[in-house]
């Protein structure tokens, strides 16, 4: 099986979650550049704009760097994830499957995944609560990353963006 490049990779799961947006009604843009903020930003009827961080991945697992780049919860992070798998078999045909989550949904499936892990290597005490800093100084000797199987419940929620989008902002 053939496996795109990793540049590759990255700008067709953007151009994909912007094409699946745009078939749901949102107007939604992938954006350019090496230090950008935004991989995907999609706006409603009502102008409401939000921003996306899209993970694309060949295999069972999406490296979201998650606690390595939010140091704190209030710290300015996208509005949702779109985890994007693409795979291709052996007679070439290409699937994509897409697991949509808000931030903070994100945010307690990487802590759940981390806890296990230094649990697992004896960093921390299993009764030890973690505080998101903790998250942060633990993540700072590895990459974040979480299993195909920590998102699969959340896979083609695309209501939570198009919702989200579709509300007036009140001012």
């Amino acid at each position: 099986m053939h496996r795109l490049g990793k540049y590759f990779l990255s700008l067709a799961g953007e151009y994909r979650v912007a094409s699946e947006l745009l078939r749901r009604g949102l107007n939604a843009t992938v954006t350019f550049g090496n230090a950008k903020s935004a991989d995907v930003v999609a706006y409603g009827r009502n102008r409401r704009a939000t921003v996306i961080e899209v993970k694309t991945s060949q295999q069972k697992n999406f490296v979201t760097g998650f606690y390595n780049k939010y140091r704190l919860p209030e710290q300015e992070h996208p509005d949702f994830w779109v985890m994007v798998q693409m795979t291709r078999d052996s007679d070439g045909e290409h699937t994509e499957r897409f697991f949509v989550l808000a931030h903070m949904e994100l945010a307690s499936i990487q802590a759940e995944r981390n806890r296990a892990y230094h649990i697992k290597r004896g960093d921390i005490k299993p009764s030890e609560a973690l505080s998101w800093e903790r998250h942060y100084e633990l993540s700072q000797n590895g990459v974040d990353n979480v299993l195909l199987t920590d998102v699969e419940a959340v896979e083609d929620q695309w209501d939570k963006i198009v919702t989200f989008c579709d509300q007036r902002d009140i001012c």
